[in-house]
């Protein structure tokens, strides 16, 4: 028989047993909520300066937009007051129409095509068109005089009505060469001097803003997602299709202009921002698209584990 004393020993032994594993369960019940509630203010921290970053970014980009859609807005006004365009179009005298132009727009369609970084303040036009009285594209007699465009790209330009404000659009087109190219496009409403009705619009297209261009050394990639399509030249073919199927899905079911979410581009984390680029425009939906690997909020977060 076991003597009280020993079983007195072995009580204790037992009670210290269960003590001491109690304190380990507490120590790492609190050491893990810790790490969590770390790991989700570094997460929170990195997202929202990435989300800053981004908005600053594309409130430049906006700036300039703004710069450069006014001076086009006085140029087309200005335009639509010469005598010799005025009565191409009021008198339909449309054989006149691209001949008078060509001399008006000399000085935006000539010379060389900016470098991509002094695109967004020049107004030097990749393309122009002008739409007849349905909306419907005026064919050019000499396209290569007004920017040689392909017949599907013509038709992206088409309204099934003139529009009555200053409409903003975005047209991507394939090209044997260079690959897809996206224009930054441009529809001014023209009125008449004696009705006050449209009677016609200029369409211009421009080469677009590149929003990450000045931070590209940060690991930031812009593109744009027109048309359920990703044009983001910093990714192969694949990956920007891969990616754009993810962009569908998010702008296609959420009704937010703007919002952002993780993806994997090359098998590495990155945060995807995006914002529509021209709201209650008449033109196809386009959104500004931006990346940022989160390599170096991973490697502080492992840094935090370890």
């Amino acid at each position: 028989m076991n003597s009280p004393t020993e079983a007195n020993k072995r009580g204790k032994a037992s009670f210290r047993t269960k003590l001491l594993a109690a304190m380990m369960l507490v120590v790492s019940a609190l050491t893990a909520l810790g790490l969590y509630l770390a790991q989700r203010s570094v997460a929170a921290n990195v997202e929202r300066d990435l989300r800053q970053n981004f908005q600053d970014e594309l409130s430049s980009l906006h700036k300039i937009q703004e710069l450069r859609h006014a001076s086009l807005t006085e140029r087309c006004r200005a335009l639509a007051a010469k005598p010799r365009i005025h009565a191409a179009l009021e008198d339909n005298a449309l054989d006149l129409l691209y001949p008078s132009a060509k001399d008006e727009l000399r000085d935006l369609m000539e010379g060389e095509e900016p470098s991509p970084e002094h695109a967004a303040r020049s107004l030097h036009a990749r393309f122009y068109r002008f739409l007849d009285g349905t909306g419907a594209i005026l064919p050019p007699p000499i396209p290569k005089d007004v920017g040689e465009l392909s017949a599907e790209a013509e038709a992206q330009l088409a309204f099934k009505k003139l529009p009555e404000l200053q409409q903003i659009g975005y047209l991507a087109e394939s090209g044997d060469v260079a690959g897809e190219t996206v224009d930054e496009v441009m529809a001014a409403p023209i009125f008449s001097t004696e009705t006050g009705d449209i009677i016609s619009a200029l369409v211009v297209g421009f080469q677009p803003f590149e929003l990450a261009g000045a931070r590209a050394g940060a690991g930031m990639k812009s593109g744009i997602w027109v048309n359920g399509r990703l044009h983001l030249p910093a990714l192969s073919k694949s990956e920007q299709g891969a990616l754009g199927g993810d962009i569908t899905n998010a702008v296609t079911t959420s009704d937010r202009a703007q919002n952002n979410f993780t993806v994997s581009v090359n098998g590495a984390p990155h945060l995807l921002f995006y914002k529509r680029l021209n709201p209650g425009s008449l033109f196809p939906p386009a959104y500004e698209i931006c990346i940022y690997p989160l390599a170096d909020s991973m490697a502080r977060l492992h840094r935090l584990r370890w």
